[in-house]
């Protein structure tokens, strides 16, 4: 497998921002608000939507804001964003035989496909942390292949240890307009180092702000913790990755890669201003920050043919308004020029008491979404109740969230929910099955749906 044809280029950035509600308004409609900056390349497309365009003055509904960005793919024959990336492997005695060999040969594809613009470390841990290859221009292939080579399993895993090394050698030879990040890959459990998973998480977050080194995370085989490595990826505003069987490290990785070498836009962020009487109850999709009735998302890299999304719940403290108004920003570095693009919209949600407009103005779109990212936290929580061996409220669980998604797949005739169906159906109907299966036939079940349905919260194309 080659990446031929992924070393894209990169051109000026066009944003498109439609805050229009519902593409059933008619002449009594409220007044639509669109703002562009349009770019013959045409790469990137920004949307703001609300869930509909009416609130109920005395209603108990809440509405949401719906963010939405995809970009192009760049055919333009110019310089790629050059890598600044450390690959962190698990050399623990789990990974003896196949999984140590092809986690090698996925580092030697890496090496491979990189040239003397990138920088490139390679880590390696059991109990103990080793530096295979310190921090450095990629120049000499061979050199590094060997020293990937001399790599074999042993002990235990240092996870916290191998992941901060891998931050250090990223951070020390950190350049404007490099992508940074850590890969991290491994088999077990964290059991030597800082082991508890908030730690864990508050030392990837604090590397992510210090540096914005971004961490991306694999996990190989029955017998680690998916939960914790999603959650990793997820602070590290990154990706997460589940690897059944060791033949599939290198196609995964490629994965990786071929995202990396196709950047577009780096630290990409998107900031919402709340109205006074709104408050944000919850945020779909990705980590989120509230500071000073401003939520912030960090999105961090995007990709060509990328799409990130995310879902705000909103709950109206006081509905005595005539309107409420949210301010929207979208920065982000372009990567071919490195200039700071800051572009900015507004969406607006009037009050009114009449059911009439409320039910005639919603949007379809983010009606569906609403019950793509409500389904999918729900499936989340049917998955968790398994891994208790909660079987009875699992099933109970699942059957009420199928009814609930076949009637919002009909309404509004959707491929992602009917994905959604098919996925829980079939959870559904084995569940009597995998409480007679092997131990570590379950936990790679498990691992399986959760990575599925993460699919589905990322929007990823399946």
């Amino acid at each position: 497998m080659k990446l031929t044809g992924f070393c894209l280029a990169f051109a000026a950035v066009c944003i498109v921002l439609s805050c229009s509600f519902s593409s059933g308004q008619g002449e009594n409609s409220p007044k639509s608000q669109k703002a562009a900056i349009d770019d013959s390349s045409n790469l990137i497309r920004w949307q703001v939507r609300t869930s509909g365009a009416y609130l109920l003055y005395d209603g108990n509904e809440d509405p949401y804001l719906y963010i939405n960005i995809k970009s192009g793919e760049n055919k333009n024959d110019k310089k790629r964003v050059p890598l600044n990336i450390s690959l962190v492997l698990d050399r623990s005695g789990s990974m003896a035989g196949d999984k140590i060999e092809y986690a090698k040969k996925a580092a030697m594809f890496v090496v491979d496909q990189l040239n003397s613009n990138d920088i490139l470390s390679i880590v390696n841990y059991d109990d103990k942390v080793e530096v295979t290859s310190p921090s450095q221009p990629v120049k000499n292939k061979e050199m590094l292949k060997a020293a990937i080579d001399q790599i074999c399993d042993r002990g235990s895993t240092n996870l916290s240890g191998g992941t901060l090394q891998g931050y250090w050698q990223v951070a020390k030879t950190m350049k404007a307009g490099y992508v940074n990040r850590v890969l991290l890959l491994t088999d077990g459990l964290a059991n030597v180092g800082i082991t508890d998973p908030s730690e864990l998480k508050k030392l990837v977050d604090n590397k992510y702000k210090e540096n914005g080194i971004a961490l991306s995370t694999f996990g190989l085989g029955a017998d680690y913790n998916e939960d914790l490595l999603t959650l990793l990826a997820e602070t590290g505003r990154a990706n997460y990755y589940f690897i059944k069987q060791a033949d599939q490290i290198p196609g995964i990785f490629a994965n990786e890669l071929k995202g990396l070498l196709s950047v577009v836009a780096q630290n990409a962020a998107v900031s919402v201003t709340l109205p006074d009487g709104m408050e944000c109850e919850k945020v779909y999709g990705y980590p989120y920050e509230l500071k000073n009735n401003k939520v912030e998302i960090k999105f961090n890299d995007i990709y060509a043919n990328d799409e990130k999304a995310v879902l705000i719940k909103l709950k109206p403290v006081n509905r005595h308004k005539a309107a409420f108004s949210f301010n929207c920003n979208l920065s982000y570095t372009d990567a071919e020029t490195f200039q700071e693009k800051n572009l900015a919209g507004n969406a607006t949600i009037n009050l009114t008491k009449e059911k009439e407009k409320v039910e005639k103005f919603r949007d379809p779109v983010v009606q569906e979404m609403i019950a793509v990212f409500t389904s999918a936290e729900k499936f989340d929580e049917i998955l968790a109740d398994v891994d208790r061996g909660d079987y009875k409220t699992a099933k109970r669980k699942a059957d009420s969230t199928l009814k609930t998604i076949r009637v919002s797949k009909d309404k509004y005739k959707s491929e992602k929910l009917q994905k959604q169906e098919l996925q829980l159906e079939e959870y559904t109907k084995n569940l009597d099955s995998v409480q007679n299966m092997k131990l570590e036939d379950v936990k790679l079940y498990q691992k399986s749906n959760k990575s599925a349905n993460y699919e589905v919260k990322k929007l990823k194309k399946q």
